[in-house]
């Protein structure tokens, strides 16, 4: 059984281990739901993984970069 740990994924996380950080990090979000026809809303957990960016090649780093800033600036 594995034990889930809760955190505010919007404030920084401090580790409690000493050492490098993870390559990845899974977490667990529940998505805003809409309204839902006939019923309540399912209460859907879904898996998210986050990358170690500087875990990764400098080239694929700085393709990474490019791509989350034109998501922002497209926002």
């Amino acid at each position: 059984m594995t034990l889930n740990q809760r955190a505010d994924l919007y404030l920084p996380i401090e580790s409690n281990r000493v050492g490098p950080a993870p390559v990845v990090i899974r977490t667990i979000i529940t998505p805003v739901h809409e309204m839902v026809a006939g019923g309540m809303p399912s209460t859907s957990r879904k898996y998210e993984d986050y990358v170690l960016l500087s875990a990764l090649p400098k080239e694929i780093q700085e393709r990474i970069r490019v791509a989350v800033q034109a998501i922002v600036n497209g926002m």
